[in-house]
């Protein structure tokens, strides 16, 4: 901010301040030098300071980012708020206000800050990003896929965001989608399990189950133990016959992770299926602990 000489900065703020006790820009910058010297209780001060003489946007933006540093939300909240008041087609103060609204758990109010920055700036990668994610935790598929689509536009090779994408094909069953956004995160993070047995998952939906077991073992080898990968490579190898391989999958999952009902489920299932009724029926009962077939 000040050509990395910060002294030098403090020490024309301070000119400028003898000039003129009540100059706002040299309180900003102040507020500022102080915030990036570690000082935030004086820089809490002098751009309180600077907003009391101009209550600009900029100001009160830099002033809610440093009450979010010092964990004071309610306060950065106001600040942010206030600072969209003055510059209502602002979408960077759109972002910072859904941002402090996140941090309160204000997530539904978050979103639709982030959908009007999204109206001001349609390729705000930030505001794409944030849309996306929160869209994807309610299963708004198809909203959260345009939304990472804005995002993979401006920056292709964005890991994570691939990931969060294939999630979305999935729930649209774009299985070929789901399949290929899986495989570009993998190339792009080897050493990420989840690409790998997205990747997996993705094969199996479209019945290609021996090339799903391979990338089952590819996230295994990454991230030994996980339940829903051994799950996922269970139900594999039901589907290719190799019914003693996936029981013993199975029963492995219910030591390591006892309360993982798909496993239980599937396994009750597997015993239904090679004729052990008893113990097939008695493991029926682990259906209920599934949300998605409780509800039907």
């Amino acid at each position: 901010r000040a050509g990395g000489r910060p002294l030098d900065a403090a020490q024309c703020c301070q000119q400028a301040l003898s000039i003129d006790p009540n100059y706002p820009d040299a309180m900003h910058l102040m507020g500022l030098l102080s915030f990036d010297g570690g000082q935030y209780d004086h820089a809490l001060e002098w751009l309180s300071r600077a907003i009391q003489q101009a209550p600009k946007a900029e100001y009160l933006k830099h002033l809610g980012a440093v009450l979010q540093h010092v964990k004071r939300h309610d306060e950065a909240l106001k600040a942010f708020d206030r600072a969209v008041q003055f510059q209502p087609d602002n979408a960077e103060l759109w972002c910072c206000l859904g941002g402090a609204l996140l941090q309160l758990g204000r997530d539904d109010d978050a979103l639709l800050s982030y959908q009007h920055a999204l109206k001001l700036q349609p390729d705000n990668l930030d505001a794409a990003s944030k849309c996306g994610v929160l869209l994807h935790r309610r299963e708004r598929w198809e909203e959260a896929l345009a939304c990472f689509n804005i995002c993979l536009s401006a920056q292709p090779d964005l890991a994570p965001i691939l990931n969060l994408r294939a999630i979305a094909h999935r729930g649209l069953r774009n299985y070929e989608s789901y399949l290929s956004d899986s495989l570009r995160a993998h190339a792009l993070d080897p050493a990420d399990a989840e690409a790998c047995n997205n990747a997996g998952e993705a094969l199996l939906w479209l019945g290609r189950e021996a090339d799903a077991v391979a990338w089952f073992d590819k996230a295994l080898a990454l991230l030994p133990n996980n339940a829903v990968v051994l799950t996922n490579k269970a139900e594999a190898m039901t589907q290719l016959r190799r019914l003693d391989e996936a029981a013993a999958i199975y029963s492995h999952v219910r030591t390591i992770a006892p309360d993982h009902a798909k496993a239980e489920w599937n396994l009750a299932l597997l015993k239904l299926l090679t004729g052990d009724f008893v113990a097939g029926w008695a493991g029926r009962q682990a259906r209920w602990k599934i949300p998605a077939y409780s509800a039907s």
